[in-house]
């Protein structure tokens, strides 16, 4: 009886066994299937966006603040460029790359548009545009890239200027500087890149830069803002070897050390309608440009007339009135040119030579565009051979504008004839005829290129559209 008992328990434990091993093979199976599904249960995930350009997706759906592997659509990632070739017959735009690490894939590059086809909108023609090249990152910061025959070889290059970090002292960043030149290239990188200026400093940053006749010899130079003053330089081609030469031609006076950015912007031309180019300064805290000219051996300054302070912004006390950006062009279409400029008491500034006084004369000031306006500019917009004066704002809002001011007589002066609300705040602007239809495009670099067209041949009747827009680039340069 007892050895009975005793087989009964043994076949009972045996039975348990098996049992807990085909349950534990079960689990351990459905731990396995389990592990090698490839989705969680749940929302399915989106198919991919469809690509509408020959398999590559168009720049607007490029988000490139996202990897590459996060995209829109598969095809969705920076395009394979061709190699550099600045068309010596038609306009184009160059332009750097945003200078904030939020923009991994355009940040420190150097950028080319060009228009390569006409399109219509309401029987108008209006530019097919395409970015044609970029460069590698080579480092940049401000408005330092131009286009324009820099070694007067007869061709027109591409230049652009680095910032490079070549030390610390104190807690505080020092900067150097080297010109660098595109031709034509394949592989990204520039044809010939300058030795360092030399002599680095914490507020030696290049803020601006103009292929230009700055000092009236019959010869374009590189005419630089480097921190508190302007420098000069020349590049001469040697087409023996393919050598550059960089020479330095003039530096300027440094303005007072208590102006902590004392210059934003230039531009270069005759000014004072007299023959002679100017290099005229966007003077950051003062309520004027200065105008720097040479004749002869000798080079001379002016100041013009001084914004009057009702017109200074309230909101910024310590500043008397900061001009970003100025621009020498006929703005009152009488054949001379006048010096129009943006700053940041929200407002359009012009100023004309009086030749009788021999000063520059606030002629006009705008009304409060809501905003600063670091692009200026002027062009022929309607076609109707008189150029018309643009002005783009920005603001911490999102209402932002292109305001279009049309001279209408002395007496009544500068109207806004058209304006339109832009995607974000201008940080540049040109005005050029990029399509050649007899009317100019205005392009506005924001957080990219934008361009814009009037549909229409009346400013009051007609009106502007986007005909372009891409995510890369910022501060332009067009020819």
């Amino acid at each position: 009886m007892k050895k009975s008992r005793i087989f009964k328990l043994f076949a009972l434990v045996g039975i348990l066994i098996l049992a807990l091993f085909f349950v534990a093979g079960d689990l351990g199976q459905a731990q396995s299937q389990v592990k090698s599904k490839p989705d969680k249960p749940g929302k399915p995930k989106p198919e991919p966006k469809p690509c509408n350009n020959n398999g590559i997706c168009e720049w607007e759906e490029y988000d490139s603040k996202k990897s590459p592997d996060d995209q829109p659509c598969p095809d969705c990632l920076p395009k394979i460029y061709a190699p550099l070739l600045i068309d010596q017959d038609y306009l184009q735009i160059a332009c750097v790359g945003q200078s904030g690490s939020g923009y991994p894939y355009s940040h420190g590059k150097v950028f080319q548009f060009k228009c390569t086809g006409q399109n219509y909108i309401d029987g108008d023609i209006v530019g097919v545009y395409e970015d044609a090249w970029r460069s590698e990152s080579i480092g940049v910061f401000g408005r330092v890239v131009s286009i324009g025959d820099a070694d007067n070889d007869g061709d027109k290059e591409i230049i652009a200027v680095a910032n490079y970090r070549v030390g610390r002292v104190k807690g505080e960043s020092i900067y150097d500087q080297k010109i660098l030149i595109f031709e034509t290239d394949s592989d990204g990188n520039p044809n010939w890149t300058s030795p360092y200026f030399g002599n680095p400093s914490s507020q030696g940053k290049i803020w601006d830069c103009i292929i230009a006749d700055a000092d009236n010899d019959g010869e374009n130079e590189v005419t630089l803002i480097r921190g508190k003053h302007i420098e000069i330089y020349r590049i001469n081609y040697n087409s023996g070897d393919g050598s550059y030469a960089f020479s330095h031609v003039w530096t300027g006076p440094e303005y007072p050390s208590d102006i902590s950015v004392s210059i934003f912007g230039l531009d270069v031309g005759d000014a004072d309608n007299d023959g002679l180019n100017e290099v005229i300064l966007a003077m950051f805290e003062i309520g004027a440009p200065i105008i720097w000219k040479k004749e002869g051996e000798t080079w001379s300054s002016k100041t013009a007339e001084l914004i009057p302070p009702e017109y200074w912004n309230p909101d910024l006390s310590y500043f008397f009135l900061g001009i970003d950006v100025t621009k020498v062009r006929d703005a009152d279409n009488d054949g001379l040119n006048e010096i129009i400029a943006g700053g940041n008491n929200n407002r359009l500034m012009i100023w004309k030579y009086n030749e009788a006084s021999g000063n520059y004369e606030t002629v006009f000031i705008s009304e409060d565009l809501l905003g600063n306006t670091p692009g200026v500019g002027a062009g022929d917009i309607d076609g109707d051979g008189e150029n018309e004066v643009v002005a783009a704002t920005s603001s911490l809002s999102d209402n932002n504008f292109l305001y279009v001011f049309k001279y209408v007589g002395e007496g009544i002066g500068y109207l806004i004839v058209n304006s339109i609300l832009c995607d974000g705040s201008s940080i540049g602007l040109s005005v050029k005829d990029l399509d050649q239809d007899g009317k100019a495009e205005i392009v506005s670099a924001t957080k990219g290129i934008t361009i814009y067209d009037l549909i229409g041949s009346d400013l009051f009747s007609g009106y502007l559209v986007k005909t372009y827009n891409c995510v890369f680039g910022s501060c332009l340069e067009i020819d």
